[in-house]
C-alpha cells in the first residue's frame, strides 16, 4: 500500500487496524501505530481514546495494552497446567507473607493452592478456604484448616452457596490472598462466576489486614463480567516478570503496590 493510499484511510478502518495489531500483540506504541499508519500521533493518541472509551484497550505513557472479555470460565484443571513456574513463584512469594498465628482467607484458584506448597510445615496459622484444591495442599501441614462447606463445584475445584458466605462473617482475617481470573487496572479484579465473587468480595470486606491478589501475566487486561472489587480495595498484587512495567505502573496508579517475582 502506498503512503497516499494509507493517508486515505477512513477514521473506523484506521482504528480497526489498531485494534487488530492489538488482537496480534498485546502491547502497542503511538509512534509505531504513527509511521504504521502513516498518520500523526495525535491521531493516534485520539483513536485510543476513543478505543479505551469503548473498552477495547487500556491506555499506557506511549501507547496502549489490550483489554479483552473473558468469553467463558475457565476449568481448574484446563488453568492448572498453563504458567505452573509462574504460579509456582508466585505462590512462594505469599506463602513468605503469612505470619505465625494469622487468619488468612485464601480464595479458590490454582495459583492460591501453591501458596501451601512453600508454607514451613511448621507454621502455626489458620487458613479459611473454600478450595479443595488448596485444602488437599494442606496435608502434612500444621496450619488449622477451616474448610468452608457449600455446594461442590468441580469446575472450580471449590464450593458456593450461602453457607461459606455465613461462615466468614465469623472472622476477621489478618490477611486475605485471592487468585485473578481476570485484572484490569480499570476494571479491577473480574471473574466469570457470582457465586465465587460473593465470596471473595465477604473476605475482603472481613479482612483487617492485607489484601493480596496473586496474578501471573495471562490474568492481565482481561475483563470478567462479574465484579469482585476495584483495585482500590487490594493492598498488594504479586506479579511474575512477564508483567510489561506500564501496566505494573497503571495497576499501581489504581491502588495497590506490584510486586514482581
Amino acid at each position: 500500500m502506498s503512503t497516499s493510499d494509507v493517508r486515505e484511510m477512513l477514521p473506523a478502518e484506521r482504528r480497526s487496524r489498531i485494534v487488530a495489531a492489538l488482537r496480534a500483540q498485546p502491547a502497542v506504541r503511538v509512534t509505531s501505530l504513527s509511521e504504521d499508519l502513516g498518520v500523526s500521533e495525535i491521531t493516534i493518541r485520539r483513536d485510543l481514546m476513543l478505543l479505551e472509551q469503548e473498552g477495547v484497550l487500556a491506555r499506557t505513557h506511549g501507547g496502549a495494552v489490550r483489554r479483552q472479555a473473558l468469553a467463558s470460565e475457565i476449568g481448574y484443571d484446563e488453568a492448572g497446567i498453563t504458567h505452573q513456574a509462574e504460579k509456582d513463584r508466585i505462590g512462594q512469594a505469599a506463602a513468605a507473607m503469612i505470619e505465625p498465628h494469622d487468619t488468612v482467607f485464601m480464595g479458590s484458584g490454582t495459583t492460591v493452592a501453591h501458596i501451601l506448597r512453600h508454607v514451613d510445615p511448621g507454621l502455626e496459622a489458620r487458613v479459611v478456604t473454600p478450595s479443595l484444591a488448596a485444602a488437599s495442599e494442606a496435608r502434612g501441614l500444621r496450619l488449622e484448616l477451616v474448610f468452608l462447606g457449600g455446594l461442590y463445584r468441580p469446575q472450580l475445584e471449590a464450593v458456593e452457596g450461602p453457607w461459606p458466605l455465613e461462615m466468614i462473617q465469623t472472622f476477621n482475617a489478618d490477611k486475605a490472598f485471592l487468585g485473578a481470573d481476570c485484572l484490569d487496572a480499570r476494571a479491577g479484579l473480574t471473574t466469570m462466576s457470582i457465586a465465587a465473587a460473593g465470596i471473595e468480595l465477604a473476605m475482603v470486606r472481613r479482612t483487617r489486614g492485607e489484601v493480596v491478589v496473586l496474578a501471573d501475566a495471562s490474568k492481565f487486561g482481561l475483563v470478567g463480567p462479574v465484579v469482585i472489587c476495584p483495585l482500590d480495595q487490594v493492598d498488594v498484587v504479586v506479579v511474575d516478570d512477564a508483567v510489561d512495567a506500564e501496566v505494573r505502573e497503571r495497576i499501581q496508579r489504581a491502588g495497590p503496590r506490584c510486586e514482581v517475582v
